[in-house]
């Protein structure tokens, strides 16, 4: 069974902390949630308390500087892994996934590009039907087959996904989406 920890902690990374990049349709992020997509999040009461704090006392309002005070947050902390756990592990019941480096995939790419396209590229890989849920059938097929064959095929997936919406503004995005795809390690 696969770890939620380890997924976290290599998609933290590739998430990273705030940012407020006009060409991301997400709008205002942090840590990868974004706020045009996440409204509701209690996460965004720290990081407004943060930017307020900084507006009231004179401090230069950068990301930089709201990267460092959110560190400090042990709260904010619990609030991230809370959030991507319920949203994107559990939805994708990734749990239940024998081989981590393909949960690690799955959930990343569930992250960056949602969970239901995410289980459909899987259960193509798997060659079940892409329902976009994932379930006992999806399960089964994804943890009989060969690990390396499916992780590669899902992968090639996401890359030409990346490679189909990297139009315009969104061109300068691309080689971020694609440092995410790594080779399979035996």
């Amino acid at each position: 069974m696969s770890k939620f920890e380890i997924a976290e902690a290599i998609t933290g990374r590739n998430e990273g902390g705030y940012a407020n990049n006009p060409s991301d349709t997400g709008g205002e992020t942090y840590a990868g949630i974004a706020r045009n997509h996440w409204p509701k999040w209690e996460g965004w009461e720290v990081i407004d308390g943060i930017k307020k704090y900084f507006k009231e006392n004179r401090i230069t309002l950068t990301a930089g500087n709201i990267n460092t005070a959110a560190k400090k947050s042990k709260s904010l902390s619990l609030m991230i892994s809370q959030f991507y756990k319920k949203n994107f592990w559990d939805a994708l019941k990734l749990d239940f996934v024998n081989d981590q480096q393909l949960a690690n995939s799955v959930y990343d790419f569930g992250v960056n590009s949602g969970t239901s396209r995410s289980a459909k590229y899987l259960q193509l890989s798997a060659g079940v039907k892409d329902d976009g849920i994932i379930g006992n059938q999806t399960l089964h097929a994804v943890n009989s087959a060969d690990r390396k064959v499916i992780y590669y095929d899902f992968n090639k997936r996401r890359e030409t996904f990346y490679k189909s919406i990297a139009k315009g503004n969104q061109a300068q995005f691309l080689k971020s989406w694609l440092s995410r795809l790594k080779p399979y390690v035996i």
